[in-house]
């Protein structure tokens, strides 16, 4: 049997310009608003890709063989078999709580590895503090003006002897870092003796300003584990990564572990829909709930769907029309399926589908 084309009712209806361009904005507004949900414009934020921001950092510790985690809760540092974990936190907004310090130390003292990146703010020598590290930051602003990438706020380190985590690297750039007095750890990296700290916050070296190479990054033991103090946590982010050695330099501090959690918990860069996936994959719970709603919802959508694809196909191939149409329904669906026919064409094929429904009623 010869298919016809669909019916006047089953057609899907015409859309005006207005319309269509009503539409298209709509779909457009939608995607902007679950681009800005998903994406962070914070300085240092892992969901940020600007210049400012650190989402290169997942893909280094990804690249170095760690699996990579982005923490949102203290509760995700391990506090027993830490010893192939890397912690790192830049910059934190907030200060940690007595509970979440002790959780930090706790997995500092099982042999995890904390990286704290500090330059300004006091939540960086409060943590530092709290695990029992020696290392504090100075917070004054470093310059040297003669050993630098840009200008004097963008002075060049070196490293100060042969460790792992300065392999490969020559220089490590930072961007209006500060020092890192050293107490009792290991200087890794040095500034070179032309350095000084902007006292005054005039960016010029004065008289009471002393010239001298000072450490940038430093690295101690602390119980089982060890703790890394770095005066920049800009060295971390998109653009500054691409200075010097510093992608080589990050990455040599993440090497060497199997996991990497990069610990947002105290940041407030961690966008809407990123924080919410984040706790999904957190909770079994929630992770079984959302699976159960996806699953349900994918069957209802199918079974309507698959009903609406046999109507429209029943229609497509000349089925019979639906069986609760009067004979006056049937006639008037006939002649806008087929205008060409004839009054009494139309006629005998209506007397014909009201006989043969009669017909496989009484069958029925």
């Amino acid at each position: 049997m010869a298919s016809t084309s669909l019916s006047a009712g089953s057609r899907l209806p015409s859309l005006s310009l207005p319309q269509v361009l009503l539409a298209a904005y709509a779909v457009l507004t939608v995607i902007a608003l679950v681009y800005a949900a998903s994406t962070s414009s914070a300085a240092f934020g892992v969901y940020n890709s600007q210049w400012d921001g650190a989402g290169e950092l997942r893909g280094i510790a990804a690249d170095a063989g760690a699996n990579v985690t982005v923490g949102t809760n203290v509760s995700q540092y391990p506090t027993t078999g830490a010893d192939g974990t890397v912690a790192v936190v830049l910059s934190p907004e907030e200060p940690y709580s007595s509970r979440e310090r002790t959780r930090i130390a706790e997995f500092v003292q099982s042999g995890g590895t904390l990286v704290v990146a500090e330059d300004y703010r006091p939540q960086g020598n409060a943590l530092l503090a709290a695990v029992g590290a020696d290392a504090r930051f100075d917070g004054r602003p470093v310059y040297d003006n003669q050993n630098y990438y840009r200008n004097s706020s963008f002075p060049e380190a070196t490293p100060a002897g042969d460790y792992p985590e300065t392999a490969g690297v020559d220089t490590v750039v930072l961007n209006y870092g500060t020092t890192v007095r050293a107490g009792n750890a290991t200087t890794l990296v040095n500034t070179s003796e032309f350095a000084y700290l902007d006292t005054n916050g005039n960016a010029e070296l004065d008289n009471e300003e002393e010239l001298g190479s000072r450490p940038v990054v430093t690295s101690e033991s602390v119980g089982d584990g060890r703790v890394i103090a770095v005066g920049d946590p800009s060295v971390f982010v998109n653009a500054m990564l691409e200075r010097g050695d510093n992608r080589r330099f990050v990455r040599n501090l993440l090497a060497d572990h199997e996991a990497a959690l990069l610990d947002y918990s105290h940041a407030s860069s961690v966008p809407p829909v990123a924080a919410a996936i984040l706790a999904v994959q957190r909770s079994d719970a929630l992770l079984l709930f959302c699976g159960v709603v996806l699953v349900g919802t994918l069957l209802v959508f199918d079974r309507r769907l698959d009903e609406r694809f046999r109507d429209r196909l029943r229609a497509y191939r000349g089925h019979d029309t639906d069986p609760h149409l009067s004979p006056d329904s049937v006639e008037q669906y006939l002649r806008s399926r087929h205008p060409d026919w004839e009054s009494a064409q139309i006629e005998r094929v209506t007397e014909a589908v009201i006989k043969q429904r009669s017909e496989r009623q009484r069958n029925d």
